[in-house]
This record gives C-alpha cells, sequence and structure tokens, in this order.
C-alpha cells in the first residue's frame, strides 16, 4: 500500500495512517497523485494487509420516481455480457440477519418489489460485476437507458405542493405534532420573564395551543398571541420579510468511493472510505447486517481515508451502508465509487427553506420583538434533520438581543434526494432571512446606518456591555463566554469600503455603463459544538524521540490533521505525526470508564460524538494538550529527575528548561526526549497516554496522583500505557471529578454556549446588460482568535468566502435530481476561476480579551471552532449589496430568493445600456 499503509491489530473500530505519513507528504501526494483519497486505491495496493488483489465492482440501480412502484428487474433488457454476475435485492435480505433500514430510521436500504420509493433515487438493487470494462458499459447503459428497473402506472399520489405551501400552512399553524418541530419563546421585558430554555423547551403545537409534556402551555400560547399583536403596534417599524434558500449539493473534491472485503475466515468486514463519520459507521453497519445474528459477519474493521471535502455532505451519508452489503455479496473484495452524476444523484444535500419574519423596533432603533416561522424541506431518511432544525431555530434572531422573541420551525420529510447537516446546520438559511430583514428595518424604516443600527443591538457576553451581566441567547442562555458580536460590527463600521461605499456607488454611476455598485453588511453569532462535546485523544513518544497522536477528528479540508500535529508539537516541542479517526483504542477505554460508573453517577457523557470540522481547534486540540501535558508531569520529569541525577528539581524548574524537546538546564548537557524515553524504558514506565474530556458549558476536571506526583487537568479521565493496542486502566482520580457547569439557572442542559462571530463585507458589480451580479470586494471578520495555522485560517475564509458567493449567486439544484442521469456539473453552476480571483479580498481577526474564550477561572483557551462561520454571513451580505447599488429605492431591491437573479428585481429602466 506505500504510504497509504495503515496501522494493524485494531480490530473493532478505526486505522490511522502509518507513523511515517506525515501531513507535508499527503500534500505532496495530492499534488503528484498518489494514493490519498479511497477512489485511489485498489485491492491490491492492500496486499500488506491481507487483502486478496482480485476487485469485484458494484453498481447501485436507483427508483426514478415516487409516484408509482417499483415492479421489479428486467435485466434480460440489458445486452447479454452487460448483465451483472450478482444482484442483490430485497428479496436477498432475510431479517434476520440483514435489517434492510439505514441507520435508525425507518427508510428501507433496498425498496422491495411493490412498493413506491421512499425517495427520488432510493436503490432498488446493488448490481456486481467481476470485471470493470464491463462494469463501466454497463453503468453507461443503464444511464443512457434504465428500463431493467420496472415500475407500474403512476398512482397519482403525489400532491405537487410547493415549500411557498408549506410555509403558509405552517405560519397558520397547520401541521400537527407528528412533524419534528423546535420552538422558542423569550420574553425578558419583565424580571420573571418567561423562556423557554430556563422552563423546559416546548416541543410541539397541535394547530391550536402549545403542548408540553402532554398538555396544553397556556403561558406559551399567551406570549405567542402577545408578541403576534405586539407586531401589528406600531407597524412603521415593523417589517416582514419572506426569503426562500435553494437545496445544494456540497460538490466536494471527491465523490464518494471505498472498497470492502468480507474475510470469510475470520469473520471480519473490511472497510476502506472517505467518511465524516466513522463512529457511527461500524455500529450502524454492525446493525444493518443484523449484528450477532449474522452468521458470518464478527465485526468491522475501517480505514478511514482523506475525504476530499465533508463540512456535512459526508455526515451519517448511506453510501458506507451500500459498500457493506457489497462486500457481503460479493466472493471477493468489491468497489463502490460514484461518479459525479451517481454523487448528484445520492449523495446528501443542504435543506431548502422557506423563513417567513416580522422584526419590530422601537423609535431609536432598539429591536424590542422577533416573530418568525421556519419550514426546512428534509429528506425522509432523517439523517440530522433534528440537529439541522434545533440550530436553525435557535439562530433565527441572529446575533442581536431580541427582549422579546417567537420563533418556530419545522422540518418536513419529503421524497427528496437525502439531505444532511452541510456547512451551517441550517443557520445560513435563517440568516439569510434575520440580516436582510434587519438591513430592510435600519434602511428603510429607522433612516440609519445599518451597521451601526446592528451595533447598537449586538449581543454581548459577560463583562461586555453597560452592566457586565451579559446577554442571553434565544433560549435563554447566559453568555458566560467571550463572543465578539460588537467587534465585528465596530471593525466592519469603521472600514474604508463601507465608508465610502456611498461615493463607490455614484462614481460607478457617473461612468454610464450602466454597471450599478453597491456594498452590504450581514453578521452571524454561529455556536460550534455540540454543546454536550465528549472527546478522546492519545499520544505515543517513539524511541527516536517523535510523537505519535490519535484523534477521533477527521481532516475533511479544515485541516485537523495539521492542527492536532501543531498542538502536539506545542507542548512537547519535537515533531508529531497524527493519525485521525481512530475509534479501537477509545472505545475500550470508554468500555473501562463505563464499567467503573463514575462518570455516569457525574452525568458526563462518554459517547465518542460528532467529528464535525467546528470541534477540532476548541474541542480535539485542548484534549491533546491535556494528554500532552500529563505526559510531560506524570512520566517525562520524573524521568529527567533520575538521569540528572537531581531529586530536587521542581516540576517549575524543569518546565521552565523544557524547550525544542528537551531539558535545557544552564550548565548543564541537554536531555533530549529520545534519552527520556530510553529511561522510561529502562525503568519499565509508560510512554503512552489516553485522556478524555468533556465540555458542557464548561471542562470536566480531575486530579491524579501517581508515584507521588499530583497533576491537575481539565479533562476527566487518563490512562497510561505502552502501546495504542494495550488496554491500560483508567487512572482513579485523587479526590472528587467535577463535571461541567452543564445545568442553567433553569436546572436544564444548556443548549449551546461557545459561539463565535463573523461577519462579511461585500461589493457587487450589478450589470443588467450582461445579466450578471459579481462580487469585486470581500472584507472577512472573524472572532476565531489566535490562528493555530494562519494559512490553514486563510484557506478557511477563501473557501468559505467561495461557498458562500456560489450559494448566493449560482448553484441551484435541476428538479429532477435523483429521478435522472444527467444532473452533472455541466448543469451545476459552480463559481469559475474568473468568478473568485478577482475579487478584492481581507481578512481581519478580532483581538481575544487575555483570558481567552472562556474567561478568568477556566482553562486559558485562544481559539474557536470557526470553519463553519466563514460562509454563512456572506450570501445576505452579496443581497444586502444588491439592495444598496440599487439605491434602497423600496422594499423590493432586497433580495429575497438564492440564487440572486437580475430578473426579480426591479431594475433601473433609464434607458441605460
Amino acid at each position: 500500500m506505500g504510504r497509504g499503509r495503515v496501522m494493524g491489530g485494531d480490530t473493532d473500530g478505526v486505522r490511522g495512517m502509518d507513523a511515517t505519513e506525515d501531513a507535508d507528504a499527503v500534500r505532496r501526494l495530492k499534488v503528484t497523485g498518489g494514493k490519498v483519497y479511497a477512489s485511489d486505491f485498489r485491492p491490491r495496493d492492500l496486499a500488506a494487509e491481507g487483502w486478496p488483489a482480485e476487485c469485484a465492482h458494484a453498481l447501485l440501480l436507483r427508483s426514478r420516481y415516487v409516484d408509482r412502484p417499483f415492479t421489479g428487474l428486467d435485466l434480460d433488457l440489458l445486452p447479454e455480457h452487460l448483465r451483472p454476475d450478482t444482484v442483490v435485492t430485497e428479496d436477498d435480505l432475510p431479517d434476520p440477519p440483514y435489517r434492510n433500514r439505514v441507520s435508525t430510521d425507518q427508510v428501507q436500504a433496498l425498496l422491495p418489489r411493490g412498493e413506491r420509493a421512499d425517495y427520488l433515487g432510493q436503490p432498488v438493487a446493488v448490481a456486481l460485476y467481476g470485471d470493470f470494462v464491463r462494469f463501466r458499459r454497463a453503468a453507461q447503459e443503464l444511464r443512457e437507458d434504465p428500463g431493467p428497473v420496472v415500475y407500474a402506472p403512476p398512482d397519482g399520489r403525489d400532491d405537487g405542493r410547493t415549500i411557498e405551501d408549506e410555509l403558509q400552512d405552517w405560519t397558520r399553524r397547520r401541521f400537527g405534532g407528528a412533524h419534528r418541530q423546535s420552538h422558542y419563546l423569550l420574553d425578558h421585558t419583565t424580571p420573571t420573564g418567561y423562556s423557554s430554555w430556563n422552563r423546559g423547551r416546548i416541543q410541539t403545537f397541535d394547530g391550536t395551543s402549545f403542548i408540553r409534556d402532554g398538555r396544553p402551555d397556556t403561558e406559551a400560547e399567551d406570549l405567542f398571541r402577545a408578541i403576534e399583536a405586539q407586531m401589528a403596534d406600531g407597524a412603521e417599524h415593523v417589517v416582514e420579510t419572506t426569503t426562500f434558500t435553494q437545496q445544494t449539493d456540497p460538490a466536494f473534491l471527491e465523490p464518494e468511493a471505498g472498497l470492502a472485503w468480507l474475510d470469510r475466515g475470520t469473520g471480519v468486514l473490511h472497510m476502506l472510505l472517505g467518511t465524516q463519520s466513522p463512529h457511527s459507521d461500524v455500529p450502524d453497519i454492525l446493525e444493518l447486517l443484523g449484528g450477532s445474528a449474522h452468521p458470518t459477519v464478527r465485526s468491522v474493521r475501517l480505514t478511514a481515508t482523506e475525504c476530499g471535502g465533508g463540512f456535512g455532505g459526508r455526515d451519517k451519508s448511506p453510501f458506507p451502508f451500500y459498500l457493506a452489503l457489497a462486500a457481503v455479496f460479493s466472493p471477493v473484495p468489491v468497489r463502490l465509487a460514484y461518479d459525479r452524476r451517481e454523487q448528484f444523484q445520492g449523495g446528501l444535500k443542504r435543506h431548502e427553506s422557506a423563513v417567513r419574519s416580522w422584526v419590530r423596533a422601537t423609535p431609536d432603533g432598539r429591536i424590542d420583538a422577533v416573530r418568525s416561522f421556519i419550514v426546512l424541506r428534509g429528506g425522509v431518511e432523517a439523517n440530522l434533520n433534528g440537529a439541522v432544525l434545533g440550530l436553525a431555530a435557535l439562530h433565527a434572531t441572529g446575533p442581536y438581543r431580541v427582549p422579546r422573541a417567537s420563533v418556530h420551525a419545522i422540518v418536513l420529510e419529503r421524497a427528496i434526494p437525502p439531505v444532511g447537516s452541510m456547512r451551517g446546520f441550517g443557520i445560513p438559511q435563517v440568516a439569510f432571512n434575520v440580516e436582510t430583514a434587519l438591513d430592510r428595518l435600519a434602511v428603510r424604516r429607522l433612516r440609519t446606518d445599518p451597521i451601526r443600527f446592528r451595533l447598537a443591538n449586538a449581543l454581548r457576553p459577560h463583562g461586555e456591555g453597560d452592566s457586565g451581566d451579559g446577554d442571553v441567547d434565544l433560549a435563554g442562555t447566559p453568555l458566560r463566554f467571550h463572543v465578539a458580536n460588537a467587534g465585528v460590527c465596530a471593525a466592519a463600521l469603521e472600514h474604508p469600503l463601507w465608508r465610502e461605499r456611498d461615493e463607490a456607488r455614484d462614481r460607478a454611476a457617473r461612468r454610464g455603463d450602466g454597471v450599478l455598485r453597491g456594498v452590504g453588511f450581514a453578521c452571524c453569532m454561529e455556536a460550534y459544538g455540540t454543546s454536550q462535546d465528549s472527546v478522546y485523544s492519545a499520544v505515543r513518544l517513539t524511541d527516536d524521540g517523535r510523537a505519535e497522536v490519535w484523534g477521533q477528528t477527521i481532516d475533511m479540508g479544515q485541516s485537523a490533521r495539521l492542527a492536532l500535529e501543531h498542538a502536539a508539537r506545542g507542548v512537547l516541542g519535537v515533531p508529531a505525526v497524527a493519525r485521525l479517526g481512530v475509534v479501537g483504542p477509545f472505545e475500550r477505554f470508554a468500555k473501562r470508564l463505563r464499567d467503573r460508573g463514575l462518570h455516569a453517577s457525574l452525568k458526563i457523557s462518554l459517547s465518542h460524538g460528532a467529528s464535525s470540522a467546528s470541534k477540532t481547534a476548541f474541542f480535539h486540540v485542548h484534549v491533546l494538550r491535556e494528554a500532552c501535558l500529563a505526559l510531560l508531569r506524570l512520566r517525562l520529569l520524573p524521568a529527567a529527575r533520575g538521569l540528572l541525577g537531581d531529586p530536587g528539581l521542581t516540576d517549575e524548574d524543569l518546565l521552565a528548561a523544557w524547550r525544542e524537546g528537551a531539558v535545557r538546564l544552564e550548565g548543564r548537557d541537554p536531555v533530549p526526549l529520545s534519552a527520556l524515553v530510553r529511561e522510561l524504558r529502562r525503568t519499565g514506565r509508560e510512554t503512552y497516554v489516553l485522556a478524555h474530556g468533556y465540555f458542557c458549558n464548561g471542562w470536566s476536571r480531575a486530579t491524579f496522583r501517581v508515584d507521588g506526583v499530583e497533576h491537575t487537568a481539565s479533562v476527566d479521565a487518563l490512562a497510561l500505557g505502552r502501546d495504542p493496542q494495550d488496554d491500560p486502566p483508567p487512572l482513579e482520580p485523587h479526590g472528587p471529578l467535577r463535571p461541567p457547569p452543564a445545568r442553567g439557572p433553569g436546572g436544564t442542559i444548556v443548549p449551546r454556549s461557545l459561539y463565535a462571530a463573523a461577519g462579511h463585507l461585500i461589493g457587487v458589480e450589478l450589470a443588467p446588460h450582461r445579466g450578471t451580479v459579481r462580487v469585486t470586494d470581500a472584507v472577512t471578520f472573524l472572532d476565531a482568535g489566535d490562528a493555530l495555522l494562519p494559512s490553514a485560517l486563510e484557506g478557511q475564509v477563501e473557501g468559505g468566502l467561495a461557498m458562500g458567493i456560489s450559494h448566493a449567486l449560482h448553484e441551484e439544484l435541476p428538479e429532477e435530481t435523483g429521478a435522472g442521469p444527467f444532473v452533472n456539473l455541466d448543469r451545476y453552476r459552480l463559481p469559475r476561476y474568473a468568478d473568485i480571483t478577482g475579487i478584492r479580498r481581507e481578512t481581519v481577526l478580532l483581538p481575544l480579551p487575555e483570558a481567552g474564550v472562556l474567561g478568568p477561572g477556566e482553562p486559558v483557551m485562544r481559539h474557536k471552532g470557526i470553519g463553519e462561520a466563514t460562509m454563512t454571513s456572506v450570501g445576505p451580505a452579496v443581497a444586502n449589496a444588491v439592495a444598496h447599488a440599487l439605491g434602497h429605492a423600496d422594499d423590493r431591491c432586497w433580495p429575497t430568493r438564492t440564487p440572486i437573479r437580475l430578473a426579480d428585481l426591479p431594475l433601473p429602466t433609464d434607458g441605460r445600456p
């Protein structure tokens, strides 16, 4: 397998890359055509891992209709030489052992004969071919003529309802409690005001009243109606805004691909793929295959490769299920690899949205109420519908102080291709609405500067603002931790692009070429992490004085590998190599901790959590640093005392002398890490440490005592071992574990407590005679803290900007996506080189206070998860720039639908070309 070799011995989880595989080598492989992504590998590349060299190829046959039953396959319609060697249908999945369900949803993996498809593009069969040439020719034949997939006539059960119809129904409360809903009702106008967070979140309403614990909630109903009435009072300071955002595809670099092989001698199902969810893939696949009921599959051994893009597009993807099914029915290793057309058919999409809001302000420019209804179109395979819905609802009022709010969100499961979290988790959809609404309110109703208006209403954390107590978010959660909403707005307000925007617009008008220029701003406050973040990490020292790091996270373009290697080197001072997507050692460690029961009694989560992109910089880096510090204090410093023959040296002395991977005391020879490792080996001491940390409104903490050394850390579990294949017992804490302050004043778990702020100033040029909207300037304001890797952060800024522009101006999936084979990049408009490279671009980083993100009394952390926030405010900033270019002549100047089209705007009609 060459440079792609994987570590062995981990039969119940994910294997990482070989220790020789550093980040620079991965980059070289990417640009020289080496084996990096799953699509690059063939079974012969895995010969050293015991794989046979043969390779079969799998093809998914999909349903093109949801309004007619699938009646079966007629493969006689294919030329004989193109017929598959093996066809797997629902008939081949007896229950038990196979579950024929994708994850925990009730959506069937393979559609049975006689039933209508659950969604467009649902697989009906897996076709296996023994050689590549026949496979490719058959794939092309079936793409051109899908006749072998046979249907009954249409049954007329497609209601043809649009998302506009569904929004209308939702605002009239015509959906019952059976759907996924999220509600926030907030009232801080009285000292004992109502908050849906501190009194228990409202779950549903049935069309007549809010329901909590099976009973009508009259207090919620009264507040709902009071805010409704408030919007009708003082209408001159109210704006109503209805916006729509389109369904989009992640369009990541590498379509999904993978290899799988069932070793029938050992019962191990080997899989290699680029996945965003390795922690859940393994148990979910075992569940699909029937777990212990399956006669041959005893365990799954998954090798995670580079994703080639992710950000939600591969999170809980159904792809691994079909690769696993293909493997258990193939006598040899099998490859499933989507081309771009198949990725458009079967890959996860972003939720389409419709949002209607009312925002009310006082005459002096203070927001006093927001009312919002949100509809997201999800697929019938729920995936992360609930999580996307919850975050969309929580962010519906943006980063602003709102005394009274009534926010109601629903996700409707429709027979469309599967949708997922994608970058932003529903926040870009609601940001487009609230940020364009505030712009209109400031300019058209209050006649004030829209950034100054935002600054006056920006949420401020504890320690800022007039009282210093800090504001609360929409859920009523006190903002204990740093978020620079006001700083983003203040920096944008003073930027020359904003201060000189009217002059630039007038100069463009005087040119007389019909090109209109405008500048717009939008900002966001984006939650990162999941609010109950359980993180594992491990580090081992090698005999030659280097560090090997194990992490749960996946590198999907956010430079997770580089960040972890940088963090380990920062503590230990030596080169580090990170292996990502690891589960096995952490699963064993978690089992030991569960068996002890201490964490459960304190409600400290030990689940493996998500590998989301926004978790690396804050969560994974912290726990890795704590692991490195524990190894340093509990093992390396005592070894240094032994080698130096001076037991009186204090930890403070040795830590002050620890530089570049060695103890460097004045007047003595340096003691390098490699010598310390040899000393640890000689004395039988450990060179490997496992750590677990849990964040829920703060970090868990514990003190450990080993060989007389006492170490306090912002983690709750440590284990010392000699090798990752060991199963070291957890250290007993010295004194009680200290769980995080998970609950707030109302006694319930805080929904979110960590936020990063971001904003964009965008300059645009509208050319009606060419039919184009072009971005010319982009200033990104980021509350990212101190950049771990400045180049990686800048890459996030560039990528987020390009993605935001693309969603605002270009991307739009054809309606028949999932139903036909002809959706490709020729019909899916992404930004071209010329759309991006001519932009005058700048990044402004907001400074952190001295105490860092968490503030006094907490671990000093100086970086945040920022990857998703780099694109959230781009779309609404483009829309606000368009409105400025059109002179803010009337409310129609603000685009209400993406992608933005000139045909939808009130363009000038003064005879210009």
